[in-house]
């Protein structure tokens, strides 16, 4: 379960704004997760709530995850489309060069707290 990493990463990112906000309790916490990204979202949840909130800062916080979609652009022509599937051609010019420009990431979004 690799989520559990990448939650444990996140955490610090989110527990380190906190401090450098001066932060005491974080009331919530929004999480961008790419639809590409390969992290399943009950996983990531599960990695929050269950085992890195209870006795922090941030235990009894909402947990927010928005979903992104995934966006790329043709290599070839400039033309953005978003692909039914990951390796499919530009829909324009037909080419297979292709770049995923958003949709592969996750990332905290923004942070709330007092």
């Amino acid at each position: 379960m690799h989520e559990l990493g990448i939650a444990k990463n996140l955490f610090e990112i989110v527990l380190q704004n906190a401090k450098k906000n001066k932060l005491t309790k974080i009331t919530k916490i929004s999480i961008k997760l790419g639809e590409a990204s390969g992290i399943k979202e009950d996983f990531l949840k599960h990695s929050f709530i269950d085992h890195l909130f209870p006795n922090s800062i941030a235990a009894g916080c909402k947990l927010e995850i928005v979903n992104e979609k995934v966006a790329a652009i043709c290599k070839k022509c400039s033309q953005g489309f978003t692909p039914k599937e990951m390796f499919l051609c530009c829909p324009s010019c037909s080419n297979r060069s292709i770049e995923i420009i958003s949709g592969k990431d996750v990332y905290v979004n923004f942070i709330e707290g007092e």
